[in-house]
């Protein structure tokens, strides 16, 4: 899928999760621009830390570009694979974007996750899609602190 116009990426990377934690990362557009949400919590007695940082729109740009320029939507048809982990949530990415066709415009979502067969190329695209998403946050704009609910 080509010419894709992004409205949100969610980042899960792969954890232990045996004992409640937590973790994702969002970059997202809001009412001032982009920015990289960061959700963070060790365990389930702990209160989750939300860090909010910037996100420079031409970066954006820049990522949004990588994306169309090396089909990395199309790693989401990867067939699975059999591997598997208990006490364990996967990385994944959750791609939010917005494609015209026809003149037509329409909301997609995309998933791209472990436990699929990627090969030596695919691999070294995840990574250099891990290394270009991270580096998206930028200056420290917030950081609160969420009690359980």
């Amino acid at each position: 899928m080509k010419n894709v116009k992004l409205k949100r990426v969610r980042y899960s990377p792969g954890y232990c999760d045996m004992m409640g934690a937590c973790h994702g990362m969002t970059l997202e557009k809001n009412d001032s621009g982009w920015v990289f949400i960061c959700r963070d919590r060790e365990e389930h007695s702990l209160p989750t830390v939300v860090t909010v940082y910037e996100a420079g729109e031409e970066a954006v740009l820049l990522f949004e570009k990588f994306l169309n320029e090396n089909k990395v939507l199309s790693l989401a048809k990867r067939p699975a694979s059999s591997d598997f982990v208990t006490d364990y949530s996967p990385w994944s990415y959750e791609i939010d974007f917005q494609k015209t066709s026809f003149g037509k415009t329409v909301r997609k979502y995309c998933s791209v996750s472990e436990y699929r067969k990627y090969s030596k190329k695919d691999i070294r695209l995840l990574k250099e899609l891990n290394a270009r998403f991270t580096a998206l946050r930028g200056g420290k704009i917030s950081e609160t602190v969420e009690e359980d609910r």
